[in-house]
């Protein structure tokens, strides 16, 4: 079995006992990947109808691997043979599903899809030299905005533009940033 999770941010690590027994003492052992030594050694608790659970904490980006040992004892000195070892894998990143989801709908904008652009400034040589880009969720709500307005049903994001010339006609830099 395999759980994804994101660096700082608690992960529960659960086991179900198969009998239905709820007097037992199962541990967690986590491993960085290729690891011999456990980053973090953790006891679940009893939550309810035999299911265990712990909460840990991805530290950092990697593969972590756990190993379930379920002990008889509360000093988790004796360990069960009425149960088998377990394991899963931990795939840790900086961001979770949801952070990837709003990445690429902003990327998807930036393409322009469903985007406006307004508050548009040109300087004498009619140079663009600022704007403003805002990223909608559908062609409905792009269609409801309007120039210089604060149009915010599905709104995505907002972004700033400047643009510094070199000589007419030739762009020194451009800027485009998350407001």
């Amino acid at each position: 079995m395999a759980v994804t999770a994101t660096t700082g941010h608690p992960v529960p690590l659960v086991m179900v006992l198969e009998d239905g027994d709820e007097t037992q003492f199962p541990r967690a052992y986590v491993y960085a990947a290729g690891g011999v030594v456990p980053v973090a050694t953790l006891d679940l608790v009893h939550k309810h109808l035999a299911r265990y659970e712990v909460n840990f904490t991805p530290p950092s980006v990697g593969v972590y691997s756990v190993t379930f040992i379920v002990y008889s004892d509360a000093g988790h000195t004796v360990e069960s043979i009425r149960y088998s070892r377990e394991a899963e894998q931990v795939f840790v990143t900086d961001y979770g599903m949801d952070d990837l989801a709003s990445r690429l709908i902003r990327v998807l904008g930036l393409v322009h899809e469903n985007a406006y652009i307004d508050n548009t400034v040109f300087d004498p040589h009619g140079q663009l030299v600022a704007a403003r880009v805002r990223l909608y969720n559908s062609a409905a709500n792009v269609d409801n905005a309007t120039d210089g307005g604060s149009e915010a049903t599905g709104l995505i994001a907002t972004y700033e533009i400047t643009s510094i010339y070199e000589a007419v006609g030739r762009m020194g830099t451009y800027k485009m940033k998350k407001v």
